[in-house]
């Protein structure tokens, strides 16, 4: 009997062709499990998901603020929301598919802000020519968010009616914009629990019940959130015009 080599040097070994035939073949095999096939399931992954982009600002308990962006011919899937409240940064027409099959479109102006009330499922798709850009508020507690004694007298739609315009207001939520021209103030005023998004930013002055006074810059596209009540006075001492979208809870 032949003695078993003690090592091997792969430089001396003559292989025939049928040998590193089937060693390619397994080297293959290898390639395909280990990288193709991974690449494979991922690229089917995301083939399936949504192709919009959904850019979570801020969320907590009671809220969740995101930015919601398609591309033209780009759609997301079928999926559900809170009741929300939305503004429309870039408009565009859309298509919204129900869960029912429904189909209808819409096409929804730049600068339009809405109410949904109730929540929703559905699967939205771009079907113009430009990109879609939307601010999307989610009520996450709507309806049993803290309630406070505020002043009625101190609404801010009440005390300073030329800034505070009401979009909607039902027995559980009051949504609307609140636009400071450039050296314009509001009057004291109380807030309860409250989401406000910036559309356009600039530089104010805040002042307390209690005299106490402090500026700040709020940049565009800020997400405020408060769970307090809040009484102050805002003046815009900027050199633009400042607007905001606020969703106050009852």
């Amino acid at each position: 009997m032949r003695e078993r080599p003690i090592y091997l040097d792969l430089r001396k070994i003559r292989l025939p062709m049928s040998a590193f035939s089937s060693i390619s073949h397994r080297l293959s095999g290898i390639y395909v499990f280990f990288i193709s096939m991974p690449l494979f399931l991922y690229l089917i992954k995301n083939s399936k998901e949504s192709k919009s982009s959904y850019e979570v600002l801020l969320e907590n308990e009671t809220v969740k603020v995101m930015k919601v962006s398609f591309a033209p011919g780009q759609e997301d899937n079928m999926h559900d929301h809170y009741p929300f409240t939305f503004h429309l940064l870039d408009g565009g027409k859309a298509q919204v598919t129900m869960p029912d099959g429904k189909v209808n479109e819409r096409e929804i102006p730049s600068g339009f802000i809405g109410h949904n009330g109730t929540g929703v499922r559905h699967k939205v798709k771009n079907i113009g020519s430009n990109e879609i850009n939307i601010i999307l508020i989610e009520h996450k507690q709507i309806g049993s968010t803290p309630t406070f004694n505020n002043d009625v007298n101190l609404a801010p739609h009440l005390v300073s009616p030329d800034i505070y315009n009401i979009v909607h207001e039902d027995e559980q939520i009051k949504v609307y914009t609140a636009i400071f021209p450039a050296g314009e103030s509001d009057k004291l005023h109380e807030h309860g629990v409250n989401t406000a998004y910036v559309i356009n930013g600039g530089k104010v002055q805040i002042a307390g019940p209690d005299g106490s006074v402090n500026e700040r810059t709020v940049p565009d596209g800020a997400v405020l959130f408060s769970d307090k009540m809040v009484r102050h006075q805002v003046k815009n001492i900027g050199e633009t015009d400042i607007k905001v979208l606020l969703a106050e809870y009852k």
